[in-house]
């Protein structure tokens, strides 16, 4: 039950957070860049399955051993080591590869995955700590 209580709030601060940074923060970068290339809907499935995923991957290797040390803190530096490195390997595969690709993404979107994945395990971990209190 734990787990799943870890997942929801994770998954809904992380979700919460991308919607907000990603329209003000990185589409407008994409925009001026590969703007040509950004799909018109946004394709909700694939979007939902890396979430989903993604936040499983967050707690297997951040949360639930931050979870069971009881430090919130570490979640955040474990999370925002994570997020550099999973949104690192999509922005500097795209630099390697994409003609149009650019400096301005690379380095906005790593910085934002880090910040995101840091501050939702971080969060999850510390309101799961709040609200269930270790057996004693």
């Amino acid at each position: 039950m734990q787990t799943l209580l870890l997942y929801a709030i994770t998954a809904a601060i992380f979700l919460g957070l991308d919607m907000l940074g990603l329209r003000f923060l990185i589409r407008p970068v994409f925009e001026r860049h590969v703007g040509h290339l950004l799909a018109e809907p946004l394709r909700l499935g694939p979007a939902a399955g890396f979430y989903l995923a993604y936040v499983v991957g967050v707690l297997v290797f951040v949360s639930l051993p931050a979870l069971r040390e009881g430090a919130a803190v570490q979640a955040l530096w474990m999370g925002a080591l994570l997020g550099l490195m999973c949104y690192g390997t999509y922005e500097m595969t795209n630099f390697a590869t994409l003609a149009d690709w650019s400096w301005e993404q690379v380095i906005t979107d790593c910085l934002w995955g880090a910040a995101l994945t840091g501050v939702a395990a971080w969060a999850g971990v510390a309101a799961t700590l709040a609200l269930v209190p270790k057996a004693g």
